[in-house]
């Protein structure tokens, strides 16, 4: 009991002090906050939010001034300028201002997570101001506190931007390393009625995983081997020899987690192929071969705990 007063006071103290705090609040009563806790490759799946549970979470809001993001309702504005309806659903994330109309930073990140090559964010937004440029709304990477601006929408904030509207971004170039980073939404909003910032549907997607394989021996992967793969993944790798020869498939390296994230090779071209394997854990040089010129192989893996994954070879005998 004395620990939930303690907790209590240290809310309400901070909270006169402003927003500033908010993000100590969330590291001093961590338990309260979960997704706080959640490793980096775990933390991609949770990014998705299209706010429509009415949090933010695991985004978070450490705006320093009066100025903050909360859930909206279309049909419940919670300032007097109405927001245009979302492109999907009913509810958004808006920034809201006091009763004074207190212009200020706005300041909306992600949890660290890690990101893998190719991977993109997409997000509707919705920027407005009186004058032109009179708002702000720019979405950084920052890697171990540097930063890199990754989009800038300022240029959208006018008087007559009634839309709300869909970008999509690069996080990390093809080639980059698997690499932990944090999202960051800055935004200013001024102290017009009319002044006003949205954000909604935010979504991270990655390049498609598998492929077509069409020449006589190759190498295949699971995704961003030898790092981990990510999660809820069902990748679909299709080889198909130029001859009318066999496919015999060699694994060098196997590890995945055992029970519940596996690679099943069908010996022909789709998954009412006959089975040759299915396998998951770790194995030592899993081999197989087929008794045609196709072959499917599926890597799928659940919501929790990937692993390092797995390299094969394959070659027409």
């Amino acid at each position: 009991m004395k620990l939930k007063v303690f907790i209590l006071a240290i809310s309400i103290a901070i909270s006169v002090a402003g927003r500033v705090h908010q993000v100590f609040i969330k590291d001093v009563v961590q338990p309260l906050y979960p997704f706080l806790e959640v490793d980096p490759i775990t933390a991609r799946s949770l990014l998705d939010n299209d706010f429509e549970s009415g949090t933010e979470d695991p985004w978070y809001d450490s705006s320093p001034s009066t100025v903050h993001w909360i859930v909206e309702d279309f049909s419940t504005p919670t300032e007097s300028y109405p927001a245009p309806a979302p492109l999907s659903g009913t509810k958004y994330l808006r920034a809201i201002r006091d009763a004074n109309r207190t212009p200020g930073q706005l300041i909306l990140s992600t949890i660290k997570f890690t990101a893998f090559p190719g991977d993109e964010l997409s997000f509707d937004f919705w920027i407005r101001s009186r004058y032109t440029g009179g708002n702000a709304l720019e979405l950084v990477l920052s890697v171990d506190t540097v930063e890199k601006s990754l989009i800038n929408l300022s240029g959208y904030s006018t008087s007559v931007n009634l839309e709300w509207r869909r970008s999509t971004v690069v996080i990390l170039e093809d080639g980059s390393p698997p690499t932990d980073v944090t999202l960051i939404f800055y935004g200013y909003c001024g102290a017009n009625v009319d002044d006003a910032i949205g954000l909604d549907n935010i979504v991270l997607a990655s390049l498609p995983c598998g492929g077509i394989y069409n020449t006589a021996s190759g190498t295949l992967s699971s995704p961003n081997y030898p790092s981990p793969y990510s999660f809820d993944e069902d990748c679909r790798y299709e080889i198909s020899i130029p001859s009318d020869n066999r496919i015999k498939l060699n694994f060098s390296y196997f590890n995945t987690e055992s029970g519940f994230d596996f690679v099943t090779v069908y010996d022909g071209a789709t998954p009412a192929s006959p089975v040759l394997l299915r396998i998951s854990g770790y194995n030592s040089n899993p081999s197989v071969t087929t008794t045609g010129r196709d072959c499917l192989v599926i890597h799928t893996s659940d919501s929790k705990n990937s692993l390092a994954g797995w390299t094969a070879t394959y070659a027409s005998i």
